[in-house]
């Protein structure tokens, strides 16, 4: 749901690294992701998303199409919403 977008808290891992990148809560973290000719969306760098006491990672490759969740979270309409 949006109404739960307020509240992700997201953490951007890079790939082979130790520190997390961390973005602003209520943000998808664009640079993690990129869309698509489809309109569907791919995850471009591993990426951790927690939302209250789910989390889940999302590694390079997977694709995001309407109706993708993770952590409890619809990431499709996340990143329709906040990234161009």
């Amino acid at each position: 749901m949006i109404d739960k977008l307020s509240i992700l808290i997201v953490a951007v891992l890079l790939a082979f690294t130790a520190p997390a990148a961390h973005a602003q809560a209520g943000k998808a973290p664009c640079s993690a992701f990129q869309k698509l000719p489809n309109g569907n969306w791919t995850v471009a760098q591993t990426i951790k998303i927690e939302h209250g006491s789910a989390s889940a990672t999302l590694n390079p490759g997977l694709i995001v199409s309407p109706g993708t969740q993770a952590a409890g979270v619809n990431l499709y309409a996340a990143l329709q919403k906040n990234c161009h």
